[in-house]
């Protein structure tokens, strides 16, 4: 619990550094630029590739800035791209803040080097259980309470409600679980290249620091 709680001071604590702050801020824009080629299914469901992004900024700076990352790149999204007479919805704004959360949580401090297997298997859980609970899970519900049918919730339900629900989220659980494999094989290419690079560049700038 200890580890745990120390996890978010350090991801919080890193919000006072300038790089940090630049850095997640180039990676919020790399994320909203490749939002912006992602692929609309129906208004509900989209193929996208924003999560190599945010996974990334999880990797290295954990929860809090993750959380936070989300949830800018989510509002941004809405505020230019958003084509729908939808209001800003705080239950999916929320969905994607606990998405963040959880990448922060399993990735922050991923070691390729040492602990190479243990880093995919948390890319694994990371991206399973985003995918699971935040996109299949929590996304469905607020998006067919909200948009579907308002009358369905977990204090009032029906068979006829069940099975609309269902039949909703049928397409939206084909589509996270046919792409998760190659969300995981990007994933698992792109993070340790990413690591390296930035702690090659952290490396060098700090050696030069000490230097000057």
């Amino acid at each position: 619990m200890k580890s745990f709680g120390r996890m978010f001071y350090d991801s919080f604590k890193s919000l006072k550094d300038l790089r940090t702050l630049t850095t997640a801020g180039i990676l919020i824009a790399l994320a909203f630029a490749i939002r912006s080629f992602s692929i609309e299914v129906t208004p509900d469901l989209r193929i996208g590739f924003t999560f190599l992004a945010t996974c990334t900024i999880g990797m290295l700076y954990g929860p809090v800035v993750c959380g936070m990352s989300t949830f800018v790149l989510d509002f941004l999204g809405y505020i230019v791209q958003n084509k729908s007479p939808r209001a800003y919805s705080p239950q999916l704004a929320m969905v994607v803040i606990i998405s963040g959360i959880i990448y922060g949580c399993l990735l922050y401090k991923c070691d390729f080097n040492n602990k190479k297997l243990q880093s995919y298997i948390r890319i694994a859980i990371a991206r399973g259980s985003v995918i699971l609970f935040c996109n299949i899970g929590l996304n469905s519900y607020f998006l067919y309470t909200l948009y579907v049918n308002k009358t369905f919730g977990i204090t009032n339900l029906t068979k006829e409600g069940m099975s609309g629900f269902l039949t909703y989220c049928t397409p939206r659980i084909a589509k996270n679980l046919i792409q998760l494999p190659v969300d995981l094989i990007l994933l698992m290419l792109f993070l340790p290249a990413v690591k390296f690079a930035y702690e090659k560049v952290r490396t060098q700038f700090g050696h030069k620091a000490t230097n000057t």
